[in-house]
């Protein structure tokens, strides 16, 4: 996969970040390095994802990587020149960028090739869809370097594939197929080469029909529904539809169905 460099002075782009239409794509470059995630990739994600949220005109974001690869996880150089400290420096920005990306107003697609590992599995799994290749490959592959996972694997991918087969990604580093990800809820489809892009902006497209507020509200309530009870998560549905019902988009579109 490769990607030119957006012009900074056009809104909505910054030195990752390229608006094309409504959408906004966000670059991983660092190709030489697997596209490693180092705190100031990290940084350039969360200025790329602010830019898109500021200009109103965008709806959706995808997220892909430059090069052979999508993403071999953190930056390990980083790590061990900067010593217990940067683990925390790191790690720190890397769940503010997933975390974002969850709550996230705007769609957020991934769009995946070649090697997912480590970290590179863990931004796909704060995306809200993801669309590969179909030899691309996937793994959390932390344990074979005596690593524990940072950027939120040990939480997510239980949720996503539930706790036997996380156990086993995650204790054994073991790789699985493009095929296998879908199967197990890790991706949403996959694609031969020629259709990749396109496959993603379709999905941008299809979950993003919505106004960026109903949207934002929709994905909040998916957000908070792993993280509160069941009853809380019911009662909490009832509480944003109350919220929501304040915004005109809302009441447009239903007397506009009536009037139909």
């Amino acid at each position: 996969m490769t990607a030119t460099s957006p012009p900074h002075d056009k809104p909505g782009n910054t030195r990752i970040g390229q608006k094309e239409g409504d959408i906004v794509w966000i670059t991983l470059d660092r190709p030489e390095k697997a596209n490693a995630l180092s705190s100031s990739l990290l940084t350039d994600i969360l200025e790329a994802l602010e830019a898109a949220e500021r200009d109103p005109n965008v709806k959706a974001v995808i997220l892909r990587g430059e090069g052979k690869h999508f993403c071999a996880g953190a930056d390990l150089r980083e790590l061990v020149d900067g010593g217990p400290r940067a683990i925390r420096r790191l790690l720190d920005l890397f769940r503010e960028v997933c975390l974002r990306l969850e709550r996230s107003a705007l769609a957020v697609v991934g769009m995946a090739h070649g090697a997912v590992r480590a970290g590179g599995l863990e931004l796909l799994l704060a995306c809200d869809v993801v669309v590969a290749l179909e030899d691309a490959t996937f793994g959390d592959a932390h344990v074979l370097r005596e690593l524990l996972p940072g950027g939120g694997s040990s939480v997510r991918l239980p949720r996503t594939v539930g706790h036997q087969r996380a156990k086993w990604l995650i204790l054994s580093g073991a790789t699985i197929s493009a095929e296998e990800a879908r199967d197990w809820g890790i991706l949403h489809r996959t694609v031969p080469t020629e259709r990749l892009k396109q496959a993603a902006v379709t999905l941008a497209r299809s979950i993003s029909v919505g106004d960026r507020k109903t949207v934002g509200r929709l994905k909040s309530l998916i957000y908070y529904s792993n993280t509160i009870g069941f009853d809380t998560a019911l009662e909490n549905e009832i509480s944003m539809l109350e919220k929501h019902s304040t915004d005109s988009a809302m009441w447009e579109s239903l007397k506009g169905f009536v009037r139909d």
